[in-house]
């Protein structure tokens, strides 16, 4: 699709639509304009240009044009773009939502006209041509007995406490202290020094024929062992060996469990008992329950959406998102200085991110192009009444609420999350979840 049009300052505009978010400008500037500008250019040169034999200011136009003809050219054609550039945008009523790239610059001379392309990239209009009939089967949201016994447990392992034991081997879960004497590399001389190392038992921290030897001896024992070492170890001059260690363990802590009573209840938060303890965390898992199933609603509609009608993001737009994913979205923050090396995984780790940067971009696209299709953004009203409850559960003001809000920038963000509630909300009508 392309559209010609010439505004008053002689400039011809043709747009052109490559995709929905994506517009080709072919501009062409009249010759008397370019001829204009030119003329200022070399003006100024000459009255600036020091050439011996010569008086500032006072050079031959033959020996101007030879001296200098290429400087000027170069100059008048990034003037015209310059100058040309913010008209033709108006002209041809585009807004782009990054800085266009100038391509295929023509200048014919002079007394001759210029002509350049500028791809640009603006705001996408999405046509949904579908969005209803798909079904979606929404995860259960029950919470059972046992998922509320293993939160009870965390709980008591977060407030456990640790007892010196002497009469078992270790276990996992428990806290040792070991002694771990490795024989001197080939070539150094001297008894090799033991290292002393604590930590918790399954937890990965040292590897499994380590832990494994730990487990055979009683605290106060040390034995050697014939350790092998996996080919991925992190050490590569330990990769795929076998050492002969001399492993001890100096002590043992076993982590106590507080009772489950109402005393632990009430050490929690304001419990009376455990049956009040146990009733407000399966409250809580059935409402992250209940939030996870609405999301793998919404994705699975949005996902349906987006394979029935294919959405590309900008570029830009990906580019931007990514600079917010990697921490580097605030122009006013200095970037980090980074060596080669890390600016190399630093670049490999963005590309990995591109993928979810994409279908973050695409979903929200789907959301907005709904919400104005369907007139479902948030209204003030709305806003209000969502400060209102927000306040009410904070026991503060509505006023003081809003302007924390407003000062934060999250009052926006409140007006996002009202308008995917009803965007989802109108979509559910539309589709049948089961």
């Amino acid at each position: 699709m392309s559209d010609t049009t010439t505004g008053g300052g002689g400039l011809q505009v043709t747009v052109e639509q490559p995709s929905s978010y994506a517009r080709r400008l072919s501009i062409t500037v009249p010759a008397e304009r370019v001829k204009r500008i030119r003329q200022s250019v070399r003006a100024q040169l000459t009255r600036n240009a020091r050439v011996p034999g010569f008086r500032k200011g006072h050079l031959p136009d033959h020996l101007v044009e030879k001296q200098f003809g290429p400087a000027i050219d170069q100059e008048t054609m990034d003037r015209v773009i310059q100058e040309t550039y913010p008209e033709a945008l108006k002209q041809g009523d585009v807004n782009p939502i990054a800085q266009g790239e100038v391509a295929e610059v023509h200048y014919h001379g002079q007394g001759g006209e210029l002509h350049y392309h500028v791809n640009v990239e603006v705001q996408p209009t999405l046509e949904l041509a579908r969005t209803s009939g798909f079904v979606v089967a929404r995860p259960s949201d029950t919470v059972g007995d046992a998922e509320v016994d293993a939160e009870l447990e965390r709980l008591r392992s977060e407030r456990a406490t640790l007892q010196v034991v002497d009469d078992r081997k270790p276990d996992l879960g428990d806290e040792v202290q070991v002694r771990i004497t490795a024989p001197r590399p080939a070539g150094e001389e001297g008894d090799p020094e033991p290292q002393e190392y604590r930590f918790v038992m399954g937890e990965g921290q040292a590897i499994a024929p380590i832990e494994e030897a730990i487990m055979s001896l009683m605290p106060g024992e040390e034995r050697d062992f014939d350790i092998a070492y996996p080919e991925d170890f992190v050490d590569p001059d330990l990769a795929g060996t076998t050492q002969r260690l001399t492993i001890g363990v100096v002590e043992l802590k076993a982590r106590e469990l507080p009772e489950l009573d109402d005393a632990f209840a009430q050490s929690v938060g304001p419990f009376e008992s455990v049956e009040a303890l146990r009733s407000r965390i399966a409250g809580n898992l059935r409402e992250a329950a209940r939030r996870r199933a609405d999301a793998a609603v919404r994705d699975g509609l949005i996902g349906q959406i987006l394979e029935a009608n294919p959405v590309e993001a900008p570029r830009s737009m990906v580019e931007r998102y990514l600079d917010h994913m990697m921490g580097e979205g605030d122009a006013r923050r200095q970037k980090p200085k980074r060596s080669p090396e890390q600016e190399e995984r630093f670049s490999q780790f963005r590309e990995l991110m591109r993928p979810e940067a994409e279908a973050a971009l695409k979903r929200m696209m789907v959301v907005d192009a709904l919400a104005d299709q369907q007139g479902l953004r948030a209204t003030q009203d709305e806003v209000d009444s969502r400060v209102e409850l927000i306040a009410q559960a904070q026991g503060r003001s509505p006023s003081d609420v809003w302007l924390e809000l407003e000062k934060t920038g999250q009052l926006q963000g409140l007006e996002i999350e009202i308008t995917e509630e009803k965007v989802f909300e109108w979509l559910r009508a539309q589709n049948t979840v089961g």
